[in-house]
């Protein structure tokens, strides 16, 4: 087993509780990429010309929703909600 798997097996309710918001997110962070990297890796292996055929609109296929996916997540990180004004206005002031 893991040491990742070992650590979230092995935490108890009340330790959990004692984690903060910062240490929560590194835990699952580190978790959750690797296994990304992992199964992002294993797509490589759909590559190999002698077990799998394939044209090119499949592979960009592929690739455009990855990339697409990933730049969903990564706005998400980047993304500052502006409360929209609610007061409305014609712009102009009435002579």
């Amino acid at each position: 087993m893991s040491e990742a798997m070992e650590n979230a097996t092995v935490n108890t309710p009340a330790e959990k509780t004692e984690e903060t918001k910062a240490e929560k997110f590194i835990r699952l962070g580190e978790y959750r990429i690797n296994k990304a990297i992992d199964a992002i890796s294993r797509i490589e292996n759909l590559a190999n010309r002698s077990s799998y055929d394939y044209t090119p609109e499949q592979v960009e296929a592929m690739f455009s929703v990855l990339e697409s996916k990933v730049a969903e997540v990564k706005e998400k990180f980047a993304a500052v909600k502006v409360k929209e004004s609610t007061v409305f206005s014609f712009g102009n002031k009435a002579e």
